[in-house]
C-alpha cells in the first residue's frame, strides 16, 4: 500500500499556493471567496492608503461604461494584488493566475468570466447614478 504525502500550505511553492487559492470554480462563483474579498480590500485602499481608494473610485466612476478600460483596470489591479500577496513578480503572478483558472480548453471563457466578476467587485466601490427614464 502506498500513499502520497500531501504538502502543507507552508511547503507549497508560490505557484502551488496561487493555484490552491484561486483554482477551481469557487473564485468565479463565490463573491465572498477570500481572494475576492481581499482584492476588494486592495481596491478600497486598505493595503495602501486613502489616496489609492480615491484614485480607484475616480477611475471607476469615469470609466464604468467602458468595458475595455474596466477590464484592463481590474486585470492589472488583480495581477498587482496577487503579486503583492504572494511576493512574486507581476509576470509570474499573471502566469500563475492563468494556470489556476485553466480548465482544459475553456481557459479564455473562464478568464473572461473572472474578469467580469472582478469588474463587478470594482463597481461595488462606487455609486452609479441611475439614469432617469
Amino acid at each position: 500500500m502506498s500513499w502520497t504525502k500531501t504538502k502543507s500550505y507552508i511547503e507549497m511553492s508560490i505557484k502551488e499556493k496561487i493555484v490552491n487559492d484561486c483554482g477551481g470554480t469557487q473564485l468565479i462563483d463565490d463573491v465572498n471567496h477570500p481572494v475576492r474579498r481581499y482584492f476588494r480590500c486592495w481596491l478600497d485602499g486598505s493595503y495602501h492608503d486613502w489616496a489609492t481608494y480615491r484614485r480607484n473610485c475616480e477611475y471607476i466612476t469615469e470609466n464604468h461604461n467602458n468595458y475595455q478600460r474596466m477590464r484592463a483596470f481590474v486585470v492589472n489591479q488583480f495581477i498587482a494584488y496577487v503579486a503583492h500577496e504572494y511576493r512574486c513578480s507581476l509576470s509570474y503572478a499573471q502566469e500563475c493566475i492563468v494556470s489556476a483558472v485553466a480548465d482544459g480548453g475553456r481557459i479564455l471563457s473562464r478568464l473572461e468570466t473572472l474578469n467580469d466578476q472582478l469588474i463587478e467587485d470594482a463597481l461595488d466601490l462606487i455609486e452609479i447614478p441611475q439614469e432617469e427614464e
